[in-house]
């Protein structure tokens, strides 16, 4: 089994070994600032990371150094979201990864995410970018999220997701759910889901979730 088969988690900072309540969201919390503005990556494979960012997220060039060391690029209305250095050696360690892993050194970061509005924008993505033979390492229905992860050319962990619009009170209750909540994502097939989808089959149908039996 490998490492990307032995369970992720995608909920933010919640202890595991305990019980775990989720507090309701606070109504100023509702426009949230500070907001997530960009990252940047040092990248020893430079061409190879801008392209698949390019190809990936059919991101665009803001702008490139003339000698091609560094780019911003853009994917909305941000002047940049996601930006490149190139640098002679990078760390080589694992990114995603399970928690409580103890087989090696990780790297600092686990993975990073993009949502999609609808669930029919993000499995066209998965079918749009498989033609350029990029496949997903591992495709999970969490339950309050569909998620598909890749690993772009430097090993760094993406996924690009679904958020299913769980409730407030449903979120409570999936959290108060404990490890079984948490962990208990199912694998799932992003062709066979279009499919489906494009069969006439619901969203409620396709994003159907509940945790593993005690």
């Amino acid at each position: 089994m490998s490492r990307w088969q032995s369970g992720l988690i995608l909920v933010g900072s919640l202890t595991l070994t305990g019980a775990v309540v989720a507090q309701p969201l606070k109504e100023e919390a509702a426009v949230v600032s500070p907001k997530l503005a960009h990252f940047i990556l040092n990248t020893s494979n430079y061409e190879a990371t801008k392209q698949w960012y390019l190809e990936v997220l059919e991101a665009t060039i803001g702008i490139e150094t003339s000698d091609q060391t560094a780019c911003f690029l853009r994917i909305d209305e941000s002047h940049h979201r996601i930006g490149m250095f190139k640098v002679g050696e990078t760390d080589d360690s694992l990114a995603m990864t399970r928690p409580g892993a103890t087989d090696g050194i990780k790297a600092r970061m686990n993975h990073f995410a993009f949502e999609y509005a609808t669930l029919e924008e993000l499995l066209e993505t998965y079918e749009r970018i498989a033609l350029s033979a990029i496949i997903p390492k591992l495709c999970l229905n969490h339950g309050p999220t569909m998620s598909i992860y890749y690993e772009d050319p430097n090993s760094n962990g993406v996924e690009l997701y679904y958020d299913t619009k769980y409730s407030e009170e449903q979120i409570a209750g999936f959290y108060a759910g404990g490890d079984r909540y948490v962990l208990g994502a199912r694998p799932f097939d992003p062709s066979e889901v279009l499919q489906e989808l494009r069969d006439g089959k619901t969203i409620a149908e396709l994003i159907a979730w509940a945790p593993a039996s005690a």
